[in-house]
């Protein structure tokens, strides 16, 4: 086991609504707190994007970065193509899926999650920096009343994305949950930890 571990949290500026502008308030932030790095980044659902933001814009001040069951920019392209073309006999669930999936999405909770996506998606590597990229199983009740056929497809796309995540470093690995709950640390927040302390530990042996 290591020794003493600092662990902090933030909480996103409601002033900021790009991935952009919180990677800046963050950098910002451990600057004026007097916080050395190099730091292991964990970043969750849209927090991800953050954080693949700022390792690749700050690599030198990164020893590790933890992705845990992240967005993945292209998602809501990808799982727009994964619907069948529209039908009369189609759900409201599935009209509404496909609305919400084909409009591009600028104020999602505070956050320009389209302009967010963009920023994201121009990274392309994060070089060798140790990444580790947690994974949830699929969820069980899905997206509504949606063909069972469908939400296979989603699914599929999902754990596709997830994997090509790893892609980003060369120095990666890909860890699968056994729940689906998009929140893997409340249902297996050892799986977390241990992938948090593997990352710290290969910072302090190096």
């Amino acid at each position: 086991m290591p020794g003493d571990i600092r662990v902090c949290v933030y909480d996103r500026s409601s002033s900021s609504h790009t991935s952009q502008q919180y990677v800046e308030d963050l950098h910002a932030l451990l600057a004026n707190a007097h916080l050395e790095g190099p730091y292991v980044l964990v970043g969750h659902s849209y927090g991800g994007l953050n954080v693949i933001l700022y390792a690749h814009q700050y690599p030198k001040e990164v020893a590790g970065v933890v992705l845990e069951d992240i967005a993945h920019p292209d998602q809501d392209a990808r799982f727009l193509a994964a619907l069948p073309p529209a039908s009369p006999e189609d759900s409201q669930d599935l009209k509404d899926t496909r609305e919400w999936l084909g409009t591009p999405q600028h104020d999602v909770n505070g956050v320009d999650w389209a302009t967010s996506c963009d920023q994201a998606r121009a990274v392309k590597s994060l070089g060798d920096i140790p990444l580790i990229v947690l994974t949830a199983a699929p969820p069980d009740e899905g997206w509504g009343n949606i063909p069972a056929d469908v939400q296979a497809k989603i699914d599929q796309a999902d754990q596709a994305m997830q994997k090509e995540l790893t892609l980003l470093s060369s120095n990666s690995t890909q860890i699968l949950a056994t729940t689906n709950n998009h929140v893997i640390h409340f249902d297996q927040p050892q799986l977390v930890i241990e992938a948090i302390l593997k990352l710290v530990n290969a910072a302090r042996n190096m």
